[in-house]
């Protein structure tokens, strides 16, 4: 979701002034309102991020206010001498570091902030107010928070009634009955903040308190209200934050842009802000060296000739210096400009690098960084002149810039993910971890070239040393642009169809709870872990499991160990609540306006196994084993006249599992079709195939899926609700019939305490550090991962290329992954007309020593499909 920062700074201006002792200039300008400010500004760069910011200023004149009270801030005295010198600066510091400023005549700041405000909730953005003025308490609902920075403390909905003992929609008229002093605001006489609180409470609105004045308890009040009813309705309409006025409606021109970097540090130098220069702007200077030897040296500074603004050539010209080669930077210009500017420079089939940050879209050539100004356009020229890219998770740049068939030649998230499995997204991290120097906090464009380029030569290093230039090339790099397409088409969502199902969800989870409360023999919220704790363990008196620093747990495995009704009742209860709040309800929240589709992103770069995953929404944990889960499915559906197919691998892990280990019964069951878990169940328990029993196979189905998880005694024992000694000999009886499963997995092990890691079949390696863990629970958990690591990579790997295959072959949309299914949209006819070619992809996508089996269907959901 966009976010927008809206910065009231009248009041954090004002508040730093006298926050921060006082501190002048060298010229003996009093500065401390502006340290204290800027100060404040730089750590919520530091802290949110933000990509979208908006100064909003009050006007000297008078606002609308002043013609319907003349009174209105009568009392205000003038403004301290030493602040009003200040405010030039801070309108300066805001064009230099790129922040977009408002100021509108005959309004004020909070009514800028309160159109913004309500100009982005109509868009969907988050919006966050930064301001301590409690005013602004009238503004927070859904995705709208109140962010004092003085304090550290956001405020939602909850916060507002926490802080203040009223709800959002009762602010107004909380300040039109206590008044404001500050503003010399009447309110009324006599009534303060409890007695606002209590009138409230009661009634929910100023009207509605004069509407049934004789109601009101307290005689006294009531008087009070009577004799200042005029100065009450009117103290509305003042404190009332316009959210109309004529400002721009365009997301872009609140777009942080590019600092002004030799301008700013002009001004730090004058304001002598000698830290603040050097933690945001550094010395100007970024360039690295590069030894002869093996191992790329970390990054250190460029000589002192060096020029201020620098950029490192892909093949620079290399000039000895000592036993080191030393690329000399050349002359490196940022420009500003149009798209349309860059179409007079770029050639056909040319290489950029494209990175964006909270200032701006960035597009670079061995000489020139540009800042777009308008990168929706550009797209559609680089997929023209089919740009051959390079950067940093290109697949989150190409959506920013609405490119619609990028080509690729370097990403470096995905090249850190290959060479080390896990959270790759962050690009400062990422740098740090493979450079050795981190990232200037608020690097330049130019900087920020610098440091794409040489950890690029540094992950293509490691890469050719891991032998991972294969995955990275042929699976994690094609695929970026297939995911691409996949979340720009999305998904259609039936909005009636789930909104039924939470009614039914929410009767069911009140019914559930009457049952707890009566087991119980008392109401209390379900939902609380402490609350239900104290009712298990305390009231109750059941065996107390394990403790957490809060109270009593009462997670999944506690509950399912409790011998009481009530145990059960919450676990359903929780997981039909997590069922409606994170899909039945989440998911119509996602479905875009524009095209009545959900735009899942697919993260790339993210598991340590190698997998996929989801959000926005997570579409891999959505709960198919139950019922309730599976009616989930049913509101994905096609578009009219349309109809989804879903194509699914059958028993892939199990099919890997009997490649690698070469078990000849293993692979007779699956060479002869045979359903695996009876021919399992039969082998296990020496019976014919056909006498094989459904409590057999469902005991031969757990042993199945647990040994690729290298599943024990216990954990069987656990998962069949058997006594261990009986799940030994099951898990013994099948390593007697299936002995090369049992040498593949003592052989992993083996592998994996040697060289520290496992790979997949393709090549995809997985550091495994617990193995070096003094801790056993820890050893014995990275010894399960060793075991199903290269199983489960290499089915990841496998539904990846068979994405890539079927994507370049068969004229389809494919619109989702989960595990290992993918599921198409297209007409009914295009569908049955390239099905069999889609089958035939994937089922020959690498060559087994087992046949791999995919099982599809056609449906107008995807229930019916699956």
């Amino acid at each position: 979701m966009k976010r927008i920062y809206l910065v009231d700074v009248s009041s954090m201006f004002f508040r730093a002034f006298y926050a921060v002792r006082p501190l002048t200039s060298p010229a003996g300008v009093p500065v401390n309102a502006v340290y204290g400010f800027l100060s404040m500004i730089i750590k919520l760069f530091k802290d949110e991020k933000p990509d979208h910011m908006v100064f909003c200023y009050d006007r000297k004149e008078p606002s609308f206010r002043k013609e319907m009270y003349e009174d209105y801030k009568a009392h205000r005295t003038e403004m301290p001498d030493d602040l009003s010198v200040q405010i030039p600066y801070i309108k300066k510091l805001a064009d230099l570091l790129g922040i977009p400023s408002l100021e509108v005549p005959n309004y004020e700041a909070d009514d800028i902030i309160g159109t913004l405000t309500h100009w982005g909730r109509r868009q969907k953005m988050q919006v966050v107010i930064v301001s301590g003025d409690k005013d602004f308490g009238q503004l927070i609902t859904d995705n709208v928070i109140l962010y004092d920075t003085m304090k550290d403390h956001k405020y939602d909905a909850k916060g507002v009634f926490e802080k203040w003992g009223i709800r959002p929609d009762q602010f107004i008229d909380y300040l039109a009955i206590v008044g404001d002093t500050s503003d010399n605001i009447p309110g009324v006489k006599g009534v303060g903040e409890k007695g606002a609180i209590k009138l409230l409470e009661q009634f929910k609105h100023v009207e509605d308190i004069y509407e049934n004045i004789d109601k009101v308890e307290s005689k006294s009040v009531r008087e009070k209200l009577i004799a200042s009813k005029d100065n009450c309705l009117l103290s509305k309409k003042l404190v009332t934050i316009a959210c109309d006025i004529p400002v721009s409606e365009n997301y872009e021109d609140y777009a942080l842009r590019p600092w002004h970097v030799e301008e700013l540090r002009q001004l730090l130098q004058e304001l002598n802000f000698k830290t603040f220069e050097k933690n945001l702007l550094g010395n100007g200077q970024l360039g690295f060296a590069l030894d002869t030897s093996a191992e790329p040296p970390p990054l250190v500074k460029a000589k002192e000739t060096a020029p201020a603004i620098a950029v490192i050539h892909p093949k620079p010209s290399p000039v000895k210096h000592g036993d080191t080669v030393v690329f000399a930077p050349s002359e490196y210009q940022e420009v500003t400009g149009t798209t349309r500017d860059v179409m007079n420079w770029l050639q056909e089939g040319q290489e950029l690098w494209g990175f964006q940050d909270s200032r701006g879209v960035f597009i670079a050539t061995d000489s020139h960084v540009y800042n777009v100004t308008d990168p929706e356009l550009l797209g559609k020229i680089t997929d023209t002149y089919k740009v051959a890219w390079k950067g940093f998770d290109l697949k989150g740049f190409w959506h920013r810039i609405g490119a619609k068939d990028p080509k690729t030649l370097w990403d470096s998230m995905l090249a850190a993910y290959v060479i080390r499995a896990g959270d790759s997204s962050d690009f400062a991290k990422i740098y740090n971890r493979f450079v050795g120097e981190a990232l200037p906090e608020f690097a330049t464009p130019s900087q920020l070239l610098n440091a794409h380029v040489h950890l690029s030569r540094i992950l293509e290093h490691e890469l050719n040393s891991h032998d991972g230039d294969k995955v990275f090339k042929e699976l994690d790099l094609p695929l970026a642009p297939v995911l691409l397409q996949m979340e720009k088409t999305g998904i259609r969502i039936d909005r009636e169809l789930l909104k039924k199902q939470s009614d039914a969800l929410a009767t069911d989870l009140q019914g559930l709870e009457k049952a707890i409360h009566t087991e119980a023999g008392e109401a209390f919220n379900v939902g609380s872990p402490k609350q239900l704790g104290v009712i298990l363990f305390e009231k109750l008196g059941l065996p107390a499991g394990k403790k957490t620093k809060t109270g009593y747990s009462t997670d999944t495995d506690v509950l399912a160990g409790l011998e009481h009704p009530i145990a059960k009742l919450v676990l359903q209860w929780r997981e039909l609540a997590k069922l409606k709040s994170t899909y039945v309800d989440a998911l119509p929240e996602m479905i875009d306006p524009k095209d009545d589709r959900v735009h899942t992103s697919f993260n790339q770069a993210l598991t340590t196994t190698g997998r996929l995953s989801s959000t926005a929404p997570n579409l891999q944990n959505i709960p198919i084993r139950t019922a309730r889960g599976q009616e989930v499915r049913k509101a994905f559906i096609a578009a009219p006249r349309m109809k989804l197919l879903s194509a699914d691998y059958s028993q892939i892990e199990l099919r890997i599992l009997a490649h690698i280990s070469e078990d000849p019964n293993l692979c007779r069951a699956f060479a002869e079709d045979l359903d695996i878990h009876a021919a399992t169940a039969a082998e296990i328990y020496n019976v014919p195939l056909k006498d094989v029993t459904s409590d057999l196979r469902r005991a031969a189905k757990a042993v199945n899926f647990g040994i690729a998880y290298g599943q024990g005694a216990f954990g069987l024992a656990e998962n069949l609700g058997i006594p261990r000694g009986e799940a030994k000999e099951i898990i013994d009886r099948y390593f007697n019939r299936f002995k090369n499963v049992r040498d593949y997995i003592e052989g992993t092990v083996k592998t994996a305490h040697e060289k520290g890691y496992v790979e997949t079949l393709f090549g995809r390696r997985r550091y495994i550090e617990e193995l070096q863990s003094k801790n056993m629970a820890l050893k014995k958990f990275g010894e399960r991962a060793a075991i199903n690591a290269p199983i489960q990579g290499t089915a990841s790997d496998l539904v990846k290329k068979a994405m890539i295959e079927v994507s370049q072959k068969v004229p389809v949309r494919m619109l989702l992954q989960v595990h290992d299914e993918l599921i198409f949209e297209d007409f009914e006819d295009n569908l049955k007309q390239h099905s069999a070619e889609l089958v035939r992809i994937m089922e020959n996508v690498a060559q087994f020593k087992v046949p791999l089996k995919v099982n599809f269907a056609i449906g107008n959901n995807w229930d019916e499909a699956h």
